[in-house]
Parts: structure tokens; C-alpha cells; sequence
């Protein structure tokens, strides 16, 4: 326990430190729903904004390491430039990946309803090297058109695995999404891998209570009832072991073997034509 803090302020931040350690990275808006299943800390604002400030405490004293926690809410966005050629070189070498989805007899897409849960399925998504498209609400028609232009150019069945909230409008904007982009001549399948109405009860959900003022909300609670739940709210290694064993189950894992034989040859190729780069003279400025 840290000088001067509250016993019940300690409690938290090793409870969310353990949740943490096992399951990293996490956004704080997952750290808090895993807290409240656990029946740590309440679902109300009081207990996020408190958290949210445990955590900054927790994280300065390295109980906490700044790195199991996330937030893409901010993106970057900054010039690509280089201190000399055998900067560029390395980064070159180091970032290259074969497109092991070139030769597979499917493709395969991840779609998400929030940005806020990038950074925790990164290290699944990357691994698989499929495409995530983040909706942030309903599509727009250009967006789907965009969408839909690189579909029909791909001449092999193409899935789409979905991630959304489970209330109202996350189950309207899923639908509205594929519709839009099917309308533009794409064809595709399309199917949910989160939030479902089970989970609630089998991991614990904090339920929310559906939004009368939604004009969607009379058909939800007509087929689902009257509780919902974020997508955040899902624990993470469930959600990356989902994402993991959907997209797997669609791989030819013959043809993705060699595809990663094919890149270790191709990696020692870049390699021996960008080291000549390093000897290159820097130019004073």
C-alpha cells in the first residue's frame, strides 16, 4: 500500500493490477466493466472517474505499467521523415510482412462498432494480418462506397466478423453497415462475434438499461428484453481468443505456412540490400 492512500483505494488498484497483469492491453473503459463484474467497484460515473484516477496514481508509482493500458481515442497524425538512409534502411527491413492472405481461398475482415477497443485485439489482428474497420456509428454512403469498391474487386468469398455493442443501435448499425455496402453490388457474410445477449450472464455483464428515447428501443426489448450491454464491457481475452478462433477457422494453414516461408526469404533478401545502405555518407545540412 502506497504512504497515505485509503485501504479502499489499495484494494482497487491491486484488483485492477491482477486483471491487468493477466490481460493486457486493456482500455480503462474495459479495466473498469472487469472490475464491476468482479464486483469490485460499482457501474455508476463515480466509480470510472475515481478509477481513472487510481490508475494515473498507480501507474506513477509503477504498481501499474503505463504500457497495459491503452487509448486510441487520440490518434497521431505526423510526417514520415528520417534522420539518414540507413534510418529508412532498418525500418525497411524491420517492416515488412508478406500479404499471407494473397494465396488463401477466403478473405477475411474485422469490423468494429468503437475505436476504443484497437489497441486490446492489435496484438490478434496483427498476428492474423486481417484488415479492422472501424465504424464509429452508422456508415456512411461514401464510406460504403469505398467499402464496397474493394470488395467487388476481390474475386474470392469474403467474411466479415462484427463487434458491437449489444443494445439498440449497435444492433441496428451491424445491419444498416452490410446493407449499405451490399446495395453497392458487394457480396459478402457477415457475422457477429460480439456483444451477444448470453454473455451477459455467462461472463457477469454489467447490464445497461435500454434507452426509452432510442427509436429503436421497442424492437430490441420486443426480441432481446430490456437490458443491454457495451462491447467494452466483454473481457478482452475472450474477445481476442473469438477474433482468433473465427479467422482461424477460415485459414488454409498449408498455404499460410508457406506463405511465411516465402517472407523469411524474401525478409534475408531486403536485409542484404539495405545493409549497403548504412555505409551510405550523410549529407551536412
Amino acid at each position: 500500500m502506497a504512504k497515505g492512500e485509503w485501504k479502499h483505494t489499495t484494494r482497487i488498484i491491486e484488483a485492477a493490477a491482477e486483471i491487468l497483469a493477466a490481460e493486457y492491453p486493456m482500455t480503462l473503459r474495459q479495466c473498469f466493466y472487469r472490475l464491476v463484474s468482479v464486483g469490485v467497484i460499482e457501474n455508476t460515473r463515480e466509480d470510472y472517474q475515481a478509477l481513472s484516477t487510481y490508475l494515473t496514481k498507480a501507474r506513477a508509482d509503477r504498481r501499474i505499467e503505463y504500457e497495459w493500458i491503452v487509448d486510441r481515442s487520440r490518434p497521431e497524425y505526423s510526417v514520415g521523415a528520417f534522420e539518414s538512409p540507413a534510418e529508412f534502411a532498418e525500418i525497411m527491413k524491420c517492416g515488412y510482412r508478406k500479404d499471407y492472405w494473397q494465396l488463401q481461398p477466403r478473405y477475411v475482415e474485422i469490423w468494429t462498432e468503437k475505436d476504443s477497443i484497437i489497441g486490446s485485439i492489435e496484438p490478434v489482428t496483427k498476428e492474423l494480418g486481417v484488415t479492422v474497420r472501424v465504424g464509429r456509428g452508422f456508415l456512411s454512403t461514401t464510406r460504403a462506397y469505398e467499402i464496397a469498391q474493394r470488395f467487388r474487386s476481390i474475386n474470392k468469398p469474403i467474411w466479415v466478423f462484427y463487434l458491437g455493442d449489444f443494445d439498440p443501435s449497435g444492433v441496428a448499425i451491424e445491419k444498416d453497415a452490410a446493407a449499405r455496402v451490399k446495395a453497392q453490388g458487394a457480396d459478402f457474410l457477415i457475422e457477429r462475434l460480439a456483444i451477444h445477449k448470453a454473455d451477459i450472464a455467462e461472463f457477469n455483464l454489467p447490464p445497461l438499461r435500454v434507452k426509452q428515447s432510442d427509436t429503436r428501443s421497442s424492437e430490441f426489448h420486443r426480441k432481446h428484453g430490456n437490458e443491454a450491454v457495451e462491447l467494452d464491457a466483454l473481457p478482452v481475452t475472450e474477445l481476442r481468443e473469438r477474433i482468433h478462433d473465427a479467422v482461424s477457422s477460415l485459414i488454409d494453414h498449408g498455404i499460410w505456412s508457406r506463405a511465411v516461408t516465402a517472407e523469411k526469404a524474401e525478409i534475408a533478401s531486403i536485409t542484404e540490400f539495405t545493409n549497403k545502405w548504412k555505409n551510405l555518407p550523410q549529407q551536412d545540412v
